[in-house]
């Protein structure tokens, strides 16, 4: 096994090992958790994709947008209303996205334009995506619910990457992400669903097909939300968001699907929650 093989592997198992801590530990372990990453990744969009300097006052500003709201809303303001709040400005920012995505040409200079004006909105760019996951642990159930929003965006990236290189001969969007593939996609989308479904039947005894749909859809968003990151870093010109992971890049790079699935779980837990 090569060195570099060691390295994902181990940074993969401490990762691991630090999130089922803190799970086990309770919400405030985990949110406390939480709030490192999103430190991180505020850190390393600002570094790293603007490449604008810690010592900049913009720096903390983004680091305040980000902190500020996510302690208010997690540790003193409990209120359900507060919380969707930042969940539909979540939905808001995909939107956005979306047409980021794929009505933007990748040439289109839009995201470097914001980090030469509003660098700080990194902040808000992560904080909103961040509060709407914490929102799922204001559930009795919380360590359940955590555990499906990870086993669906997990299993689409396993899905897809199993399904991809056994089976995919047609590339999904070459000049974005030149690896993924439609067979890859609808694998991906199909293992969402099932695991889903299944763990969500298990526990809370309801098997429906609106179910599965939900999962496969959610499979679906985080996907969407890696095509994003891929295409901001293509426009940045850079491969990971930062070498923090060994092998594995940065922090966005590993949850970057979560934080854009992450606003949509929520409100599917908001309607479809016993």
């Amino acid at each position: 096994m090569s060195s570099n093989t060691t390295k994902r592997i181990m940074s993969a198992f401490v990762l691991v090992l630090a999130v089922f801590t803190c799970v086990y530990l309770g919400k405030q372990a985990t949110m406390g958790l939480i709030l490192v990453f999103g430190v991180a990744t505020v850190d390393e969009i600002f570094c790293n994709f603007f490449r604008l300097k810690r010592a900049h006052l913009n720096y903390v500003i983004a680091q305040a947008l980000f902190i500020i709201p996510f302690c208010y809303f997690n540790f003193l303001d409990f209120s359900a209303g507060m919380h969707y709040a930042i969940v539909n400005l979540g939905l808001v920012l995909n939107m956005a996205l979306l047409f980021y995505l794929f009505c933007l040409p990748i040439e289109a200079k839009i995201i470097e334009d914001i980090s030469k004006r509003a660098p700080f909105l990194s902040g808000i760019f992560i904080m909103l995506p961040m509060v709407s996951m914490t929102n799922t642990l204001h559930y009795s159930e919380w360590r359940l619910l955590v555990g499906i929003l990870f086993i669906v965006n997990f299993g689409m990236d396993t899905g897809a990457w199993f399904f991809g290189k056994n089976f995919g001969k047609h590339k999904l969007w070459e000049k974005v992400s030149p690896n993924k593939t439609i067979e890859g996609l609808i694998g991906g989308m199909l293992t969402s669903g099932i695991l889903g479904a299944s763990v969500w039947s298990f526990y809370f005894g309801r098997t429906e097909v609106l179910l599965f749909a939900l999962f496969c859809l959610l499979g679906i968003l985080s996907q969407i939300g890696d095509l994003i990151q891929s295409k901001i870093k293509r426009q940045f010109k850079i491969k990971d968001s930062s070498a923090l992971i060994p092998g594995h890049g940065g922090v966005y790079d590993r949850i970057d699907s979560l934080l854009y699935s992450a606003p949509f779980f929520a409100v599917v837990l908001k309607y479809y929650y016993l």
